[in-house]
């Protein structure tokens, strides 16, 4: 099972490509995957980083 420390690091990855991704594609190749991947790490990330009380148990324990 993963810990939230380890989805975040997901989600973070997720976030670099698909920001790389719509960086280096021209302006007008932009695809939905890109923008829906961007918007999904955003989301993703938030809701991991708003339960801060289960990510502070978690760093607690050996």
């Amino acid at each position: 099972m993963l810990t939230s420390i380890d989805r975040i690091m997901i989600y973070a990855v997720l976030c670099i490509i698909s920001f790389s991704t719509i960086m280096l594609t021209s302006h007008h190749a932009t695809g939905l995957f890109s923008m829906g991947g961007l918007l999904a790490a955003i989301v993703g990330l938030w809701v991991e980083l708003s339960n801060k009380t289960q990510l502070e148990q978690q760093k607690k324990q050996p």
